[in-house]
This record gives C-alpha cells, sequence and structure tokens, in this order.
C-alpha cells in the first residue's frame, strides 16, 4: 500500500463526514460516513462541486479567503438522507509556498442545545410573545392586553382548555414586565401530593416533619421573590389551602411549615386554570374570595377551534421549528389534507396540532387516516396503526429501491397490483425522484 492510498484508507474510516476538495472547490475525495450522512454515492459526488452538498457555500469560501479555517459552522444541507443542517469545519491546506493546495471539509452532526433546559431548572421563563404566533383580530386583541398588563402587581387569572397555552402566556407576561430578570416559578398545583403542597408552597425549617431537610427549604413563594410565581392547575388546590394562599396575596407574607417567623415576599401571581372556577365556587370546591381575588385582570384564551384560520399559520411555524430541532426535513401538507386538518375540531388545542406535526416530521409524511367524523386528529385508531404504517413504508421504500423504482417489479414482490402500489406510494408520499437517481434506468 503507498502513501496516498494509506492516507485515503485512514480518511474512509474516520467516523466523521469528510471531503477534500482542490481550490477549484470540486471534490477529491469523501469517506464513507459522508455518504451515509447524505444518502449519496461517491460517484455522486467525486468530481462534483462541494456547494451541491450544502447551501451558502460563498460564506464558507469568503472566510477561506482570509486564510481561516471553519470550526463548528452550522450549515443547511442537500441530503437524500432525512437531515437538513450538519455543523461544518473545514481546513485549507497550504503548500511550502503558501499556496493554498486543498481544503478539508468536516460534516458532524449538530450538537444539542442545553440553553432551554438550564433555563428552566434556573426558575427562568423562555418564551416571550414573539412565540405566540397568531393573525385572528380578537386573539390579537388579548395579547394586546396581556402585554399591557404585564407590569402591573395586580394577579392575572388564565383561563382556557387544556393545550391552549396558558403557561405560555405565562412567561412571555412575565418577560414583558419590569421582573424580567427576576425568578419566574412554575407549580402544578395538581401534580402535587396534598401532603406535600403546603411545604413546595411555603417552604419548611429543620424538624417540621419526618424526612425533612436538616437545613429546612425555602417554598416556591421565597424562591420568587420579586419575580413572578405560576399557579397552574389553580382549581386543584384543596381547599384548605386556599386559605392560606389568599393569605399571602392579601399581606404578603409566608411562614415555612413547622416555623413561628414570617417573612415578607414580593412576588406577581399569575393563576391558570382549566376548569370553570365560578362553577367551582357554586359547588364548593374553590373559595369564592380567593376567586374574585385571582380575577383581578382575567384572560381567557380561546380554542383553536374558534380561531381555525390560524391552522395554516400554525402548521408551518411548527413545521419549521420542529424540522429544526429534530434536525428533519419539513413535510408537505396536500391540500385535501390541510382542508381536514382546518374542518376539524382540535379537542386538545394548539398542543395536539403540535404533537400532529411533530407526528409527521418523525414519519416522513402526513397520516391520512379519517376519524368518525371524517376529520384527522391523533386519535386511537391512529395510533394503532402507527407502527404499523411505519413498516409498511420503510418495507415498500426498500423493495422500490432494489428494483430501481420499477413499479411492475416492485409490486410483484410486494404481492400487490400496479395500482395498489401506487395508492400506498401516494398515501406515504414515496416519490421515487427521492429515493435514487434513476436516470437510464426503466421505469414502467
Amino acid at each position: 500500500m503507498d502513501y496516498k492510498e494509506y492516507v485515503d484508507s485512514i480518511i474512509k474510516n474516520i467516523p466523521l463526514g469528510i471531503a477534500i476538495t482542490g481550490v477549484d472547490g470540486y471534490v477529491k475525495n469523501a469517506n464513507n460516513q459522508l455518504l451515509d450522512m447524505f444518502g449519496y454515492k461517491a460517484m455522486e459526488i467525486v468530481d462534483k462541486p462541494i456547494s451541491n452538498l450544502f447551501q451558502n457555500p460563498n460564506k464558507i469560501e469568503n472566510l477561506l479567503q482570509k486564510q481561516k479555517s471553519i470550526i463548528e459552522e452550522e450549515v443547511y444541507v442537500n441530503a437524500r438522507t432525512n437531515k437538513v443542517r450538519f455543523n461544518l469545519s473545514a481546513y485549507p491546506i497550504h503548500g511550502t509556498d503558501g499556496d493554498r493546495l486543498d481544503i478539508v471539509y468536516i460534516f458532524n452532526d449538530v450538537k444539542k442545545e442545553r440553553k432551554l433546559a438550564n433555563k428552566i431548572l434556573e426558575n427562568k421563563a423562555i418564551y416571550t410573545f414573539d412565540k405566540i404566533i397568531s393573525q385572528d383580530e380578537n386573539f390579537n386583541r388579548i395579547v394586546c392586553f396581556a402585554k399591557e398588563v404585564s407590569d402591573s402587581k395586580s394577579t392575572i387569572l388564565i383561563t382556557g382548555e387544556s393545550g391552549t397555552g396558558k403557561e405560555i402566556f405565562a412567561q412571555s407576561i412575565h418577560n414583558h414586565s419590569d421582573r424580567r430578570n427576576k425568578p419566574f416559578v412554575a407549580i402544578n398545583c395538581g401534580a402535587i401530593p396534598k401532603n406535600l403542597i403546603e411545604s413546595e408552597l411555603f417552604g419548611y425549617v429543620e424538624g417540621a416533619f419526618t424526612g425533612a431537610k436538616k437545613e429546612g427549604q425555602p417554598g416556591k413563594f421565597e424562591i420568587a421573590h420579586e419575580g413572578t410565581i405560576f399557579l397552574d392547575e389553580i382549581g386543584e388546590m384543596p381547599y384548605s389551602m386556599q386559605t392560606r394562599l389568599l393569605r399571602v396575596i392579601e399581606e404578603g407574607i409566608v411562614s415555612r411549615v413547622g416555623a413561628i417567623d414570617q417573612r415578607v415576599v414580593d412576588v406577581r401571581i399569575i393563576a391558570a386554570s382549566n376548569r370553570n372556577l365560578k362553577e367551582e365556587v357554586k359547588e364548593g370546591n374553590f373559595r369564592k374570595d380567593l376567586f374574585y381575588r385571582l380575577n383581578v385582570l382575567p384572560i381567557r384564551i380561546p380554542p383553536l377551534r374558534e380561531r381555525k384560520g390560524d391552522i395554516p399559520l400554525l402548521i408551518d411555524y411548527f413545521m419549521s421549528k420542529i424540522s429544526k430541532r429534530l434536525n428533519k426535513k419539513k413535510i408537505p401538507i396536500p391540500k385535501d389534507i390541510m382542508e381536514e386538518l382546518m374542518n376539524y375540531e382540535w379537542p386538545g388545542n394548539v398542543r395536539e396540532l403540535e404533537n400532529f406535526i411533530e407526528l409527521s416530521i418523525n414519519l416522513g409524511y402526513v397520516p391520512k387516516e379519517s376519524g368518525d367524523e371524517g376529520t384527522i386528529g391523533l386519535k386511537e385508531h391512529i395510533y394503532n396503526n402507527l407502527l404499523l404504517e411505519y413498516i409498511e413504508r420503510k418495507h415498500i421504500m426498500e423493495v422500490l429501491e432494489i428494483f430501481s423504482c420499477n413499479i411492475t417489479k416492485s409490486a410483484e414482490a410486494l404481492g400487490i397490483g400496479r395500482n395498489t402500489l401506487y395508492r400506498k406510494m401516494d398515501k406515504y408520499g414515496i416519490d421515487c425522484s427521492n429515493l435514487e437517481q434513476w436516470s437510464g434506468l426503466e421505469r414502467e
């Protein structure tokens, strides 16, 4: 093995996507990992412009012209695989006379960000009003009202069905207020056992109960001092605790469990509920005086079925956002499917729509199964068929690739008719032109 073969052998087995070009930008060599990452064959990359692999190559070239290396630059790629971006590093190789000889391009998966998770752990709000998408006139009036009251010290009660975005509104209000640099502490009143909610909200001192930490622990109200506390599902709060919460709102003081002393807290309270609290008051499940203390600035978020004109806008937003997060390609929405999405009632609201788009991106196509009312939704019968559909789609694609997209041979191998295969290809959004370059091969 000569030196060149030795170097080629090393490059081809490095677990990073590597391509080497000359000064003309044409690929001289590419390793196996790069071929796998992009879904190409060697003949489709070697002796072709490197610019075929990723978008906006001029930006990279301009930096290289300045004798600089590129380190972990995120680029959007033209891949056959279900990838939309990679991290790219590029290094110019110079000869003894200083002239640039070759360029080494190294592609790697985008590193996962932990910023949002860290913000949540640090009691910080991550959402802002620009993340609330709507062109509905009534909905935008609600957003304007929320912005106007964001600096108020008065309590806010956000009501709406599950999945309408109550916490997104709460975080946006906090980030629009003069408390934006202070803590945002969220607590789900329905997710904490009744015997623990008091110590969670107000903290405890040493020896307050069996298992208490020796040094005690501050409660959520103390942690949220000078900031905002978000009490989600406030309708789930035990009746006995509602009296203590009312006192905090009226007096601005808290007392840890087992303590004698009291602590002053400056906290802006935002509560939320998917229940009808007026009805809960009538039925004796919620204190009337607490309801009026919370309902000073009421915000009702309408369900998605009341602003159906926003559905295409939200689909486009989630398609872009989720495809980037998952590093997968966007899925086209056929006109007939969009009509079904517009007609569907969306009982899970915006959250259900977001989950549906994420499901479609992961599957690589939009599920077309209809519900009992002729609508698309994340219903039980869809979930039951998802795994089967995924396997069937994958199998059909593999058979089509084996037979170079020859429909007759593929249908025969699958044991189905040509028309049935065409219907399934349409159902699963399978396009032969995206499987391989079939030029010169017979298609029937």
